[in-house]
């Protein structure tokens, strides 16, 4: 079993809060993600690294369903949309919801359903894939855009842990996005994972292409 992440040397809070800064002021963008045109409206994660890694790494097939944790600008979802079944992107800030059904429209996908949600508060329905590319830091987040990139006492990543077997499927997997930052505490998802009868069986990893810390995705499934 796989249970541990290495620290780098890079500490997130000084970048997070420049790109927080920016995230409030912020007119809308055009960017292209995971080979999709994506419009990132103000108040929303503007995609990354991370992104392209979860989308690279996540396996569903045409008969299956899933739960995106998270949607944001709808990117991850949309990708995957035109492989899975169906499946639900849910964010606990309206405005990415409202932005990932733009991108959704504009890419003429109709399979998958946007909805407000906190973590699994609005969810009624079980997966076969659920992915969650959390908040990474434990810092206070004052708004629903701060929580994009801080997670006050790692609330959610815990009330996350405690709630996935609900919602997953028996033979279900948990892509969860992760990285190397200084200041987190690297093995908190294992641990998490752990205490609620989960294991980490496998980790991608893609180096951020501006600063000296690694994204990963850990493949998790019931033990």
């Amino acid at each position: 079993m796989l249970h541990t992440i290495q620290p780098s040397t890079f500490s997130a809070k000084k970048s997070q809060e420049k790109r927080l800064k920016e995230r409030h002021r912020a007119k809308p963008m055009e960017i292209v993600s995971c080979g999709l045109n994506i419009t990132v409206l103000g108040g929303v994660y503007k995609t990354s690294a991370d992104t392209e890694l979860m989308c690279k790494t996540v396996k569903i097939h045409r008969d299956q369903n899933f739960l995106e944790i998270g949607c944001g600008a709808g990117v991850i979802s949309i990708f995957l949309g035109k492989s899975a079944r169906s499946g639900i992107g849910c964010d606990i800030n309206m405005l990415a919801v409202k932005n990932s059904r733009i991108n959704a429209k504009r890419h003429n996908i109709k399979n998958i359903q946007f909805i407000q949600s906190n973590v699994f508060k609005n969810i009624r329905e079980k997966f076969d894939v659920i992915i969650c590319n959390p908040p990474y830091n434990n810092f206070p987040a004052k708004d629903e855009i701060d929580m994009m990139f801080w997670d006050t006492d790692n609330e959610m990543k815990k009330y996350f842990f405690k709630e996935a077997s609900k919602y997953l499927n028996s033979n279900g997997v948990i892509y969860f996005g992760w990285a190397d930052f200084s200041d987190i505490e690297t093995d908190l998802p294992f641990r998490l994972a752990q205490e609620n009868n989960f294991q980490v069986i496998d980790i991608k990893s893609k180096p951020s292409p501006h600063t000296t810390c690694t994204f990963h995705v850990l493949t998790i499934k019931r033990r």
